[in-house]
């Protein structure tokens, strides 16, 4: 039996009284265990109205994606969108485009013949993405109350309903929801799941790739675009890179009209916040600056080699006499031991770190901790053993760190690799979810993006799926990423 914390609700659905279950981000439930008789769905998806801080009206659409047992579709044929209407050999069905939402009922529909779906499909994914995203300057920032729901087709009862919530921001494509089987039944995973790369990175995720992209108002980019199936991303690899610039970037800040991140920085100085303090070049007083500890092996998950400027500070995890410095500015090299104000820096952001640790020290703080740091080292699906130990070791011999039970590290960071590695979606949403907890403590969720960060920059390359991850990170715990990243 599912272990969900789901509410009951009671909705009247042209049917009299039917309950239905409510769920949350990451909640799973059972379709057809306990209803035997049930062998067609239909696929419910909704938006509000239109809201744009431009001319253009939104135009969002919903697909279906239909997964094998590698993760991937098998080609164009198993991605189901109002051009391509009917999938998996006519079981899964689009009710069209709907090119500027409904004022009541579900926006899009798709319906799907449970007992007919190949058995070579083993989800199908459900997404909603904004239709020339980019080039009309549109995120799901300004798209609320987004919801999926399930219904008997034949009765028309309501089953379930996932409500998204309001937690998007520069995103442009969403994996709402999916369904998959699950020993000879069916279940629903709410997933809500967001990607800044549009169509191009959604169908990255799933095994398609996009040759072509239509930019141009008001004609689809699906109806313009061709795909092939991508032989090295899919299902299994959740967190593409997107080549384009982030709505919602600095570059592109002032034309959105507004920012629904908590601001904690400024972007003018790189992301410093105010009780931060500021590290500058001797030199030419420039802060934009780099450090690596000498010493320091490569290894993604081996805190070192860290851009201090556009990144953030990110000394109280790596303070040492030994770490070195150099301005990008000027090229001048130094320090801790032969600079008064670099040591005395160093040392105020490793008492700053520490303070945070014990302030908030608990079960939430280390598992957003663990869960930041697994998220951040499999973000490109591979971790060494190697790599492993050396995060443990940090975290068992840092300054900052003291204090934390080091076993408990181990396990949960054990834990949650064997999450992701198992179900990377699934794993993802879990260590968001933890993460997500902190939310409310700015100080300690901000301690747990700098981790992040470190991680990232540990092998001297901030690689893009890092960056994006982080940037995933921020959002759980509503930061701006541009107090840390660029």
């Amino acid at each position: 039996m599912d272990r969900i914390k789901a509410s009951i609700i009671s909705e009247l659905e042209g049917q009299g009284n039917i309950m239905a279950v409510r769920l949350s981000k990451g909640q799973k439930v059972d379709l057809t265990k306990n209803n035997p008789n049930l062998k067609e769905i239909v696929v419910g998806l909704g938006w509000a109205s239109n809201l744009s801080a431009s001319s253009y009206n939104y135009d969002l659409d919903a697909s279906a994606f239909l997964i094998g047992p590698n993760g991937k579709v098998k080609d164009e044929n198993d991605f189901v969108f109002y051009n391509n209407p009917s999938g998996g050999q006519g079981s899964v069905k689009h009710s069209g485009d709907n090119k500027k939402g409904s004022s009541e009922g579900d926006d899009e529909q798709i319906h799907i013949n449970l007992s007919a779906v190949p058995a070579n499909i083993e989800r199908i994914a459900f997404t909603i993405t904004i239709n020339d995203a980019q080039m009309k300057r549109q995120s799901f920032g300004d798209v609320k109350d987004s919801y999926v729901r399930i219904l008997n087709a034949h009765t028309n009862e309501l089953l379930l309903k996932y409500e998204l919530g309001q937690e998007f921001s520069i995103e442009t494509a969403i994996v709402a929801a999916e369904i998959y089987r699950n020993v000879g039944e069916w279940k629903f995973n709410a997933i809500g799941s967001g990607f800044q790369g549009g169509l191009a990175a959604l169908c990255a995720n799933f095994g398609l790739e996009v040759e072509e992209e239509r930019s141009s108002a008001g004609t689809s980019s699906y109806g313009n675009s061709s795909y092939q199936n991508s032989g090295n991303v899919g299902y299994g690899n959740p967190w593409p890179a997107s080549s384009a610039v982030p709505y919602g970037s600095a570059q592109n800040e002032q034309n959105k009209g507004h920012n629904s991140y908590q601001t904690y920085g400024q972007a003018q100085n790189a992301g410093y916040s105010s009780d931060q303090g500021s590290m500058v070049c001797p030199r030419c007083h420039s802060n934009q600056i780099t450090a690596g500890k000498k010493g320091f092996g490569l290894g993604k998950a081996l805190v070192g080699g860290v851009l201090l400027g556009p990144v953030g500070i990110l000394a109280g995890f790596i303070g040492s006499k030994n770490m070195e410095f150099a301005c990008l500015s000027c090229k001048e090299r130094w320090n801790a031991a032969s600079n008064s104000n670099t040591a005395q820096w160093l040392q105020q952001q490793t008492e700053s770190a520490r303070n945070v640790v014990s302030k908030y020290m608990g079960k939430d703080l280390t598992e957003g901790l663990v869960a930041g740091s697994a998220l951040v080292a499999m973000a490109d699906g591979i971790i060494e053993p190697s790599e492993r130990e050396k995060l443990i070791e940090y975290f068992r011999t840092s300054q900052e760190m003291r204090g934390i039970n080091i076993s408990e590290v181990d396990s949960r960071f054990n834990y949650f690799i064997q999450r992701i590695q198992s179900d990377r979606m699934l794993g993802k949403a879990e260590a968001l979810r933890v993460i997500g907890k902190l939310a409310s403590k700015p100080d300690a969720a901000r301690l747990v993006v700098r981790l992040c960060c470190a991680i990232g920059f540990a092998d001297g390359e901030f690689a893009p799926v890092e960056k994006k991850m982080v940037e995933e990170i921020c959002r759980e715990v509503h930061m701006d990423p541009r107090e840390f990243i660029f």
